[in-house]
């Protein structure tokens, strides 16, 4: 692409008045000698200088309401969902904490020391399931319940 050809690229946008100054003067400088394209920036320039000219459109009251609205809804459901991976992450954790500090505790009161060095699938181990997974019901509704209690209160509020 020739200078000639960048420099009428570039009217629209002097007519705008969206050039840095030293392509405005590199412009100016070929306007100074090239009639064709000072005629064309003037076109430019008074068609700016109508659009300037128009009235701002104004969006109505309840575009407005009903944008605002939305854009409250969805950042309430991104706190939400930010809060209820928090919640299950920790009661991902605690479960996962009991299972693992219950486990020492019922191999012993289920028998005794001895079942220490007793590793066979035996009731212990059948106990410990049921443990595990009433531990992790237990976790998983108490996520349920806080989970349908927040979603609640933001109703209510």
């Amino acid at each position: 692409m020739s200078d000639h050809e960048t420099l009428r690229g570039w009217l629209s946008l002097a007519a705008a008045g969206a050039l840095e100054p030293q392509e405005q003067a590199e412009l100016d400088r070929h306007l100074g000698i090239c009639e064709e394209c000072a005629a064309e920036l003037e076109r430019w320039s008074e068609m700016a200088r109508g659009l300037k000219r128009l009235p701002t459109p104004q969006p109505s009251p309840r575009l407005i309401e009903r944008v605002r609205a939305q854009l409250e809804s969805s950042a309430a459901a991104r706190t939400e969902r930010r809060w209820n991976h928090g919640v299950l992450a920790f009661l991902v954790l605690f479960s996962w904490t009991l299972t693992l500090a219950g486990w020492p505790i019922v191999r012993l009161a289920s028998r005794g020391v001895a079942s220490w060095l007793d590793l066979g699938f035996t009731g212990t181990w059948t106990t410990l399931v049921w443990y595990t997974v009433l531990t992790w019901l237990t976790g998983g509704v108490a996520g349920a319940v806080l989970s349908w209690q927040k979603r609640r209160e933001r109703r209510l509020a």
